[in-house]
């Protein structure tokens, strides 16, 4: 009874002292891309492989006001076993498209994966979690996926370190393991 008194005194103590804990939301915010140049348009396209099935792209750019990424996204050949997640990561894929030398999720402000991504604070995420930021890849077998949104928080500015042009696109299986994967070019100037 008396350690059941005093863990339960002892437990909030941390977060009234202010020291992190695993489940407080301690990381740094992504703060909401401005200016970016709204001529500069990028694409990623998943490798064609003869070890998957999946496959598609992402088409992303400035909308007029300059705030935020418009992405566009088509996926197809998705397993019947999903929901999939898709994130872009912090390297390029080489030509032989091993996707596990993507490295992390694109994540400069060093937020990390745990506690997972909360959609209703996007600005809380990894800038790369496309999935946990805007919803993850939901099919009916045999049917292809199509999404459209903004993310506040990428940048088409090679000076930001919000900047995705230089990294790459995975779409993930339920268990985590790489699907596919391709790399974001710059396709307009």
């Amino acid at each position: 009874m008396r350690l059941h008194f005093l863990t339960s005194l002892l437990t909030p103590l941390p977060l009234v002292l202010g020291i992190p804990t695993p489940n407080s939301e301690t990381f740094r915010t992504a703060p909401i891309t401005f200016n970016n140049p709204q001529d500069a348009l990028f694409e990623a396209t998943l490798f064609d492989k003869s070890n998957t099935t999946v496959r598609g792209w992402i088409t992303a750019w400035a909308p007029p006001s300059g705030v935020g990424v418009k992405i566009h996204a088509d996926f197809w050949g998705l397993p019947d076993n999903g929901p999939y997640e898709y994130h872009i990561h912090e390297h390029q894929i080489p030509y032989e498209g091993n996707c596990y030398k993507a490295g992390g999720h694109l994540d400069p402000y060093s937020r990390g994966i745990d506690p997972p991504c909360n959609p209703d604070k996007p600005q809380t995420c990894q800038l790369g979690d496309f999935s946990g930021k805007h919803g993850p890849i939901f099919v009916a077998p045999d049917e292809p996926f199509e999404t459209e949104y903004t993310d506040l928080f990428i940048s088409t500015d090679e000076n930001s370190p919000a900047f995705f042009g230089n990294k790459s696109l995975v779409v993930h299986a339920p268990d985590g393991s790489r699907l596919n994967c391709g790399n974001f070019m710059q396709v307009r100037h």
